[in-house]
Parts: C-alpha cells; sequence; structure tokens
C-alpha cells in the first residue's frame, strides 16, 4: 500500500512537470479547496470573510485577508475559533477530510456549537501577497491581533486561536505578547519541543517561490518560499492513515510563504508567559516534533510530560498524540478523533459552545 501510493505519486509529479515546461498547467494560484456549504442541511452556514489589515504598527490597513466565517445553525455561538494554517498551506486545510466519510475541523465545530473564521495567512490564498521586504518578524502576529480585534466587535465574548504548524507558532507569539486578546490555544503539529535536527533536514527541500513549477506564474519575489514537491509524502504523512487521493491533491496545491528571519523566533522558552488554557495535539508519527530530541509522542501522557516544563501553571496544559499519524493532522483518517477532542476541550476550557 505504502509503495503503491509513492509509485502514484512520483508518477504524477513527473506529468506534472512536463505540462508545466510544455505551458499546459493551470497554476494553483490562491487555490482554496471547497468550503462549506453555505446552503442545506449541514452543522454549519458560511459566509465569505474579508478585512484590510495592516504589516506593521502605524502601518495603513493596506492588504486585505480573506477567509470563511462559518457558524453553526443549532445554536448562537459566543465564541469563536480563529483558524491558522501553516506553512505551505492556506485555509482549505481546516475544511479538507482526511477521512472522507467524516467531519472537516470546520464541521466538527459547528456540531459542537462553536463558530470558526478559518483565513488565509498574509501572501497565502487569496489574501494579499505584498512585496516580502513589507514583512517584519511580527507581521503575522499584527494581522492575527487586528483579527481577533474585529471578530470582539463582531459580538463574540471569547476567541481561540487554532494554529497548525507556523500557525500555531504564531498563535503562541500572540498570547505570548497580547495575554489579553486571547482565550484559549489550541495548538497542532507544535507546541512541545520540536525536533531541531529533523527540521534542518527538511529545510533544504526548500525553494524560492518564483522557481516552483505550481507556484512560478504568481510573479512573487525571492522572499517568498514553498517545499519542493513530492516533501509532503516524505515529511508530513504517516502513509498507512492516509487516502492516496488526498496526499495527492495535497502534494499540488502548495502555497509560499514568508517566514521570520529571525532563527529564534518563537523560541518555546516564552511559552511561560501565557496565561490561557492551552491543548497541543501531536501526530504520533510526526517526525518534525516527535523523536530525540524532539518530544515523546509515544502516549498523550508522554507528550504532555515533554511539553509540560514549557509552560505555567495558567496554561493548564494538556496534550493529545494522535496514533498512526504524521504532521499534517487534518488530512490522516484519523482526524476525526482529535476534531471530537478539540472540541470537548474548547467547551470545558474556555465554554461558549453547545
Amino acid at each position: 500500500m505504502v509503495l503503491g501510493i509513492r509509485a502514484r505519486l512520483a508518477a504524477t509529479a513527473a506529468a506534472v512537470l512536463l505540462l508545466t515546461t510544455l505551458g499546459g498547467l493551470a497554476t494553483a494560484s490562491a487555490a482554496t479547496g471547497p468550503d462549506p456549504r453555505t446552503s442545506g442541511s449541514g452543522p454549519v452556514r458560511c459566509t465569505p470573510f474579508g478585512s484590510a489589515v495592516a504589516t506593521a504598527p502605524g502601518a495603513r490597513a493596506d492588504q486585505k485577508i480573506t477567509g470563511t466565517l462559518c457558524r453553526p445553525r443549532s445554536t448562537h455561538a459566543r465564541t469563536v475559533q480563529l483558524l491558522l494554517h501553516g506553512g505551505t498551506y492556506d485555509r482549505s486545510y481546516w475544511t479538507r477530510r482526511g477521512d472522507p466519510r467524516g467531519p472537516s475541523y470546520v464541521e466538527a465545530a459547528g456540531r459542537a456549537g462553536l463558530a470558526t473564521l478559518a483565513v488565509d495567512r498574509l501572501g497565502t490564498g487569496r489574501s494579499s501577497a505584498p512585496h516580502s521586504s513589507r514583512f517584519t518578524d511580527r507581521t503575522h502576529e499584527l494581522v492575527t491581533l487586528q483579527l481577533i480585534r474585529k471578530l470582539r466587535r463582531a459580538g463574540y465574548d471569547k476567541v481561540i486561536l487554532v494554529g497548525h504548524s507556523f500557525g500555531a507558532t504564531v498563535a503562541r507569539m500572540v498570547a505570548v505578547r497580547h495575554p489579553e486578546e486571547v482565550d484559549g490555544l489550541i495548538l497542532t503539529g507544535e507546541g512541545s519541543p520540536p525536533n531541531h535536527k529533523a527540521f534542518e533536514q527538511m529545510g533544504g527541500l526548500y525553494l524560492p517561490a518564483n522557481r516552483h513549477p505550481l507556484l512560478a506564474r504568481r510573479g512573487l519575489d525571492d522572499g517568498y518560499t514553498s517545499l519542493r514537491t513530492g516533501g509532503k509524502a516524505d515529511w508530513f504523512y504517516d502513509l498507512r492513515t492516509t487516502d492516496p487521493g488526498v496526499l495527492l491533491t495535497d502534494e499540488f496545491t502548495t502555497e509560499p510563504d514568508v517566514y521570520p528571519a529571525d532563527p529564534a523566533y518563537g523560541d518555546v522558552a516564552l511559552n511561560r508567559r501565557i496565561r490561557v488554557p492551552v491543548l497541543v495535539v501531536v501526530g504520533e508519527r510526526d517526525k518534525l516534533i516527535c523523536g530525540a530530541p524532539g518530544s515523546d509522542c509515544s502516549s498523550s501522557a508522554a507528550l504532555r510530560a515533554s511539553a509540560a516544563p514549557l509552560y505555567g501553571p495558567k496554561a493548564r496544559l494538556e496534550a493529545l498524540a494522535v496514533p498512526a499519524t504524521g504532521h499534517v493532522l487534518n488530512l490522516h483518517r484519523t482526524a476525526p478523533l482529535w476534531y471530537a477532542y478539540a472540541q470537548e476541550w474548547a467547551n470545558r476550557r474556555v465554554g461558549g459552545g453547545s
């Protein structure tokens, strides 16, 4: 099964590269995938979201963040989860189904009585992509802060930041530097000691986005980077619990990103400043987090023990290690396991849902 997936991926990659050379491949620009339906009998009702934002304190709000705001049909939600995707993704990460028969993350939250706002971070999806020189190390945090305040003005009493990978790093730093703005953190594929050796190895697979066959037509400057096609299969998945179609779609809908220049950005030593409840969720087979010198992901108790020294008592830390799952938790068949836990945690620790 695993060998079959790899062979299929390799064959498709060769075809994609050939079509790109011939100029016959439409780019994956701003590929967000299907949003939850805004009509019908599903658990959520969704509407487009847009907000003007600034890239630096005191700057003009001349950039746009796009997203999808979904509200539960069954109740009036007072709590909203702001969903921040990781690198190489856009907001569709939260609406894709790793288990084709299960719910998306957005739908699971709606069934629990919680609203969600999934956004394309600045530079990705349909959001603005300013020149990379306009990004500071804190731009992603500043944009997130502006979105939180807009949600509160819209009437939401509580805001939970839910991040994946780099999106979780941004969420942590907002909670560290603006603790009064956040009511809870759900950190996925992040939040416990990382495996720095693995990150260094994967770093060699990044290239300027303007040289990536799927992104070159966007005309981005060299400050935007992306992962080479094929890298996700090697680094982000446990192929035993991966649907081949999900993996293939993922490899060929990649996104660019602009990361902070400071290599110490997101220092986990800052986590002791976090004063809101924290849930850390990591796949048991996450190569970027698990294993020496990173975290012990062999069980939820072991994962919590690895992460606990990073947090103070106000975090009331909980941790969940999802069996047979890699870095991109939402894109495995096991995804519904952590979705259920996260919504129960949100209602128990923060409140505002059913």
